[in-house]
């Protein structure tokens, strides 16, 4: 450039990740020009925040949420729920269920993942009652004289009762299978139960069973597979998991369970 010209240094096209400004970048010639200085810093990593939302929460109850096993959320209510910790893009995430509501169970879909260039909102968690898997129609594997036998109509009463309707059943072949009709139920009242236990793919609901007469037996109710047990305090009532797998698995072997239609 001519002596005297005047000259301006500027920063046209940025780097990636970088941001870079300059220093002493304008005056005029008067000789060789050099003075003019560009520094570059590294711009702050983007970041993400991870959340979703929960559904079938029950009313009053909450589900504590983890994030890679460290940071919770406690969420309260159905709805959105956000991490506060925000993550770089490219970083990990995984979201499982650290403490489960009273009487309920939470699952999760989605909830593990990278982070990429926008928040994660994706993370879906299920919340349903403990006593839901015995919600249904059951017919009982036992096949009495004549092609009878027994079904109970289950129902959910709140989060730890469910209502139990019994009922006659005629098979249309003498092998108890296939088509079948069922007469007039019975009210059985209401079960109710005071804890969920669980071993392997074995779930026991410890409770009272009913009796018809305004009195209650100790029971307990199992779910494992296609079957529904129910064990009650005869011979004896089972003090252990062991002994509730035990006596399942005799009731199933000897046709005393149910199973869904």
């Amino acid at each position: 450039m001519d002596s005297g010209v005047a000259y301006t240094v500027t920063v046209k096209t940025q780097p990636d990740g970088l941001r870079c400004a300059v220093s002493q970048g304008a005056g005029a010639v008067t000789a060789n020009v050099s003075s003019v200085s560009v520094r570059c810093e590294a711009l702050p990593a983007a970041m993400y925040t991870v959340g979703g939302a929960v559904v079938g929460l029950a009313s009053g109850g909450g589900v504590v949420l983890q994030n890679n096993g460290g940071e919770d959320v406690s969420v309260g209510g159905n709805g959105g729920f956000t991490f506060p910790t925000a993550m770089v893009a490219g970083a990990g995430y995984l979201v499982t269920v650290k403490t489960q509501p009273s009487w309920q169970t939470c699952t999760i879909q989605n909830g593990a993942g990278t982070v990429s260039t926008a928040n994660v909102q994706a993370v879906q968690v299920s919340c349903d009652a403990l006593i839901a898997p015995l919600e249904g129609f059951w017919v009982a594997d036992l096949c009495l004289p004549m092609a009878l036998g027994h079904a109970w109509t289950i129902a959910r009463q709140g989060e730890s009762q469910v209502h139990v309707k019994q009922m006659g059943v005629a098979y249309e072949n003498g092998s108890c299978s296939g088509a079948f009709r069922t007469w007039t139920p019975s009210d059985m009242g209401n079960a109710v139960f005071t804890k969920v236990t669980s071993s392997g793919p074995l779930t026991a609901f410890w409770g009272k069973w009913p009796q018809g007469n305004g009195d209650y037996d100790l029971a307990i109710w199992t779910r494992v597979g296609p079957y529904l047990c129910f064990l009650r305090d005869n011979p004896e009532w089972p003090s252990t998991m062991a002994e509730v797998e035990a006596r399942t698995a005799g009731a199933i072997a000897g046709k005393a369970c149910a199973r869904q239609r």
